[in-house]
């Protein structure tokens, strides 16, 4: 019997999951979250009025079944005049949910059109705006400032938060997360990726009720601004931190090196370091009885470091566990 995934994030980070995925099942839920509002998806929600369509763009194209000009299309950025970097793909969305009346159904002729495996469902339906307590005191509101503000100011995040407080979560979202065999978290942004939606009432109740395998994807890299210095222990505790509950079972690390060239390169750009396990991580997850499994999970393509989707998937579905 086909397996029911859900993978739960943002769209950069999630859509090389979701490719790979795609050779397992054709059951898949991405439940992608909602709070961007930088570049071209918070203009058109600025002023559309509508849902950030960016990271549910990047999901769809991931699970669509379509050729290369299609995928090229969506993913165009127009390169001057009054569209400069704004994209097609965003574009078709922000037009559909103006011919259908809403941003599901948006999705839902999206997925018909482009012959999409599984669903792309908004973890959230209302508006939100991610909100950040840094330990400085300072606080900033808007996804798109937070990791620009925690690298100005030097500081690390104490708390995330969103406005409204606790949004009400899609009821699409959390069937799929109730129902499914296995829950993938991320990989991506810790604070402006992952952690919204664990901000979204009725989500983390859903991840603790389900029956599903929950995994965790370490990011191979830390972020500027936002996980600098952060070990693969420290990003696990700020999800239990903003979760309220432990319902990870699983969590995947790469261990592959790349060369100190191309780590020199992250760290000269954005201040970037690897993340690895280390032996007090090991340990630690040990004793919080959550499996640690590392593995050569990244492929390096012109300098860049990136999840291997197919190498992922190969190991969460050849798991005895699941």
């Amino acid at each position: 019997m086909e397996k029911k995934i859900v993978v739960l994030g943002g769209g950069t980070g999630i859509s090389t999951i979701l490719r790979g995925l795609k050779d397992y099942s054709e059951d898949i839920s991405a439940v992608v979250s909602m709070s961007d509002d930088g570049g071209g998806s918070g203009i058109l929600r600025q002023e559309l009025n509508i849902l950030p369509p960016g990271d549910v763009r990047r999901c769809l194209i991931a699970l669509s079944n379509t050729d290369k000009t299609m995928r090229d299309l969506l993913n165009y950025r127009f390169k001057s005049g009054s569209l400069k970097d704004q994209n097609v793909g965003n574009i078709l969305i922000a037009a559909l949910t103006d011919i259908f009346g809403s941003f599901d159904k948006a999705l839902l002729e999206m997925s018909s059109v482009f012959n999409v495996t599984g669903k792309v469902i908004p973890v959230t339906l209302d508006e939100t705006h991610l909100v950040a307590e840094f330990a400085s005191k300072d606080k900033v509101v808007g996804e798109s400032y937070i990791p620009k503000m925690c690298y100005r100011l030097n500081t690390k995040i104490e708390k995330m938060s969103m406005i409204p407080h606790y949004p009400k979560a899609n009821d699409e979202a959390v069937k799929a997360i109730l129902s499914s065999d296995v829950v993938i978290i991320g990989p991506g942004s810790l604070y402006t990726s992952i952690m919204p939606n664990f901000l979204v009432g009725g989500i983390n109740e859903a991840l603790r009720d389900t029956k599903a395998r929950v995994i965790y994807i370490a990011n191979a890299m830390t972020q500027k601004g936002e996980t600098k210095d952060y070990s693969l222990k420290d990003h696990f505790e700020a999800i239990l931190k903003h979760s309220n509950y432990e319902f990870i079972d699983e969590v995947i690390a790469n261990d592959l090196r790349a060369t100190e060239e191309i780590y020199q390169n992250y760290y000269n750009k954005d201040e970037s370091r690897p993340i690895f396990a280390t032996e007090e991580d090991r340990k630690y997850f040990k004793e919080k009885n959550v499996r640690l499994t590392e593995g050569e999970f990244i492929e390096i393509k012109d300098g860049f470091i990136r999840h291997d989707g197919d190498k992922i998937g190969a190991s969460i579905f050849n798991s005895p566990f699941l």
